[in-house]
């Protein structure tokens, strides 16, 4: 019987970054059901086998990698609203965060049949961290602007997530980020008063 290799440490977080990022490829291409654990472990340059050394199964590793993306757009934020810590910098990231949704929709569809899929399977602690996630940036974001907000939170954070649901419309006659920037431009003197 042929035996595993066995990874240092440093090999199982740098494989599990590997993981991470072909399956946030894949999943952003196939979805969750269309992703399989053979072909990450492919990419990655591991054997089928080896995967459960480092996830216990597929629903970890797409947890994993949805906190992996979150952290990323969080440090986005970070950069752009630390160049311009007022509504022109909450402007340029909100545009930015739109983005990445058009390149990634797996990020903000939670109501896709697919996403369902991969919520389904998660344990109740995941699955609030997951719904919860948008919520909790949105607030993270709001702690490095001089902006305060003129509305109550949830309905601030209501407005900004139509906003930027609008990235589902893709049959459109008009540039839809060209929209998207109009309407939200529009709205921020409602959301925001600076200080």
């Amino acid at each position: 019987m042929k035996r595993s290799k066995g990874f240092s440490e440093e090999d199982k977080v740098n494989l599990r970054k590997k993981l991470c990022i072909a399956c946030e490829k894949s999943w952003t291409k196939f979805g969750y059901r269309k992703t399989t654990i053979g072909e990450l472990a492919k990419e990655t340059g591991i054997a089928t086998g080896s995967f459960y050394l480092l996830f216990e199964d597929k629903e970890e590793l797409f947890f994993e990698t949805f906190i992996f993306v979150q952290e990323r757009l969080r440090n986005n934020w970070i950069a752009i609203l630390k160049k311009s810590p007022n509504k022109q910098g909450f402007i340029e990231a909100m545009i930015a965060l739109y983005r990445e949704y058009q390149q990634a929709p797996f990020l903000y569809d939670f109501s896709n049949p697919d996403f369902l899929a991969l919520l389904n399977r998660l344990n109740d602690e995941e699955r609030e961290e997951f719904t919860n996630s948008s919520l909790s940036f949105f607030e993270y974001t709001l702690d490095y602007t001089n902006l305060k907000l003129a509305i109550p939170e949830q309905k601030a954070f209501g407005v900004l997530s139509s906003l930027l649901y609008t990235v589902t419309l893709t049959n459109t006659v008009y540039d839809q980020e060209e929209v998207f920037t109009f309407m939200l431009e529009t709205i921020s003197d409602q959301l925001f008063t600076e200080e």
